[in-house]
């Protein structure tokens, strides 16, 4: 026997009455049209397929073990004083809407294709879910009223807008557009409860608030900068010009300076963006020494140890278009670049001949270092172990 399916297509607008007033779809395909409002005043449990043209407002809990055809037009506001439950099964929304009062918690990953539209209320994430929005979406809104707690995933080539927070304070991360059509990060905000953050000498002061996690599943993230913000970071500086983006592949410790290229406002509501390209797995704010002088720690070893595994010069980011090569004692040059940088493994000398990329051996070997601001070359010698 063929088993019946019922069609029901919504072209007015309609609130659902009765003792629940709820809506429960079990196994029918309901089809909104465009402009036709479906105004759900409790929850909505679909078994079967909505497809949505026009504008579905649910004011309970949305349960979707069915198909939600997202390929439309169509909006979903979650409008509730009172908190919400989101289990949208790993779908996609074309356009979700977050007002109400009441925390919105998610408890499977929701996928945005067209727009975010954060007005009031949070979205909570549980058991580990994200919000992914796709190439081409927008975020629109964001506050301290209205943020997602919990991981954000970006993909694509365009600037990122992460719109998370910690429940109480909007704290919005950017990442500048990319060159790398692959790239896909996930972002996730990490609040300090206990702990410190810690970093290299250059570092005078690190963020005691927070740190981000960016993980990258896709892509390179090549020439991307990183804009953090600035929330209650009093103490960090007096000098809002040695603010930094630090970065480090330990979640709070080996924090070193990827420099900075932007700021805006100040440490109590404003932005830091980095200089260098993205390469570690955890960032936060920090703040470097005044000191611009350069100074070279010239104990190199090749252990592969953890210490001293590459040549640091301190402050030598301050001096973009510096030029560092490394002799031999015969004179015989084994490394030369420009722009050296001690966060960027390719930028810095790790004790490998530059042509070859093998292990130069141990000894005394001699550097100098020209600024590329008109100052004198240094130069000084290096002990390799």
């Amino acid at each position: 026997m063929k088993q019946k399916i019922l069609i029901i297509v919504i072209g007015i607008f309609i609130t659902l009455q009765g003792l629940s007033q709820g809506f429960y779809n079990k196994g029918s395909i309901v089809s909104l049209s465009n402009q036709a409002i479906l105004s759900v005043p409790d929850s909505l449990v679909n078994t079967g397929t909505i497809i949505n043209n026009g504008d579905l407002r649910i004011s309970g809990a949305w349960i979707n073990q069915g198909i939600y055809d997202a390929a439309g037009t169509g909006k979903i506001n979650f409008d509730s004083d009172l908190p919400q439950t989101i289990n949208h099964n790993n779908q996609s929304f074309n356009k979700l809407v977050i007002s109400g009062t009441g925390e919105k918690n998610f408890l499977a990953n929701i996928t945005i294709e067209s727009e975010l539209d954060l007005q009031s209320s949070n979205l909570k994430s549980a058991n580990g879910a994200k919000i992914i929005l796709l190439e081409g979406s927008v975020v629109n809104g964001g506050s301290d009223a209205s943020h997602v707690i919990g991981p954000v995933e970006n993909q694509g080539l365009g600037n990122w807008i992460f719109p998370v927070g910690n429940g109480t304070t909007y704290l919005p991360v950017e990442i500048s557009p990319g060159t790398d059509a692959a790239d896909h990060a996930t972002l996730t905000l990490n609040e300090l409860t206990s702990g410190s953050l810690t970093g290299d000498q250059e570092l005078t002061e690190l963020s005691s608030k927070r740190y981000w996690d960016l993980l990258l599943s896709q892509g390179t993230l090549t020439n991307r900068k990183l804009k953090l913000p600035l929330s209650n970071e009093d103490g960090l500086t007096n000098n809002l010009s040695l603010l930094v983006v630090a970065g480090s592949d330990g979640t709070t410790s080996g924090y070193s300076s990827f420099g900075q290229s932007d700021l805006t406002g100040d440490l109590t509501s404003g932005s830091v963006t980095s200089k260098d390209a993205l390469t570690r797995k955890y960032y936060t704010v920090a703040a470097v020494s005044g000191e611009t002088k350069i100074e070279v720690f010239n104990g190199l070893s090749v252990s592969n140890d953890g210490k001293n595994d590459f040549l640091r010069i301190k402050n030598i980011e301050l001096y973009p278009n510096n030029k560092v090569a490394i002799v031999n004692r015969w004179g015989d040059k084994v490394f030369e670049i420009e722009g050296y940088n001690n966060s960027i493994v390719d930028k810095r000398f790790n004790g490998e001949a530059k042509s070859g990329g093998s292990k130069v051996p141990a000894g005394t070997y001699f550097y100098s270092i020209n600024l590329g601001d008109g100052s004198p070359i240094t130069t000084g010698y290096l002990q390799i172990k």
